[in-house]
């Protein structure tokens, strides 16, 4: 069995005139991401791999949960394939992980995040800003990853925590 957890970037600041793929978060996404990363922690969770999209607002938001769960931020992975990927890009990139990794989490973008929760749950769930899906797989190899190995335990809003 394997533990994916699948994160949505925090909200960013849309009125700074830089690129997508530039954007910062916004003082809002600061404080959800390190509210996430708290309550994460407090909970037990502990990642062994973090892979992110490299968007200024996925890796900064991976890097603020990482600090709060005392997860070595140099040990990020940052992989440009997941900017703004699709559910099948996602996969391609998750089976690339070694099966040494039990919990794993991805940082990404919609709509390619929420589409991935309902390929590998047969469940739709959109993951608002900063939002956790949290997501059990009934695999011991990440490549034997496909649709509908996986049941969704439980969606975190930084809202509700």
């Amino acid at each position: 069995m394997k533990t994916l957890y699948l994160i949505r970037h925090a909200k960013s600041d849309w009125n700074n005139g830089l690129k997508d793929f530039d954007r910062p978060l916004s003082g809002r996404g600061i404080s959800d991401a390190s509210r996430i990363g708290k309550h994460l922690l407090n909970e037990g969770v502990v990642p062994n791999l973090i892979l992110s999209s490299s968007a200024n607002r996925a890796i900064s938001t991976a890097r603020l949960i990482a600090a709060e769960m005392v997860y070595a931020v140099e040990k990020i992975e940052e992989n440009k394939n997941l900017y703004h990927a699709s559910p099948k890009e996602m996969a391609r990139e998750i089976w690339k992980v070694s099966n040494e990794v039990e919990t794993l989490f991805v940082f990404g973008h919609n709509p390619g995040i929420s589409e991935l929760i309902g390929y590998l749950t047969e469940d739709w769930a959109e993951l608002k800003t900063c939002c956790v899906a949290k997501i059990s797989l009934e695999v011991d190899d990440w490549k034997a990853l496909v649709r509908g190995t996986g049941t969704l335990k439980e969606i975190i809003s930084p809202k509700e925590i």
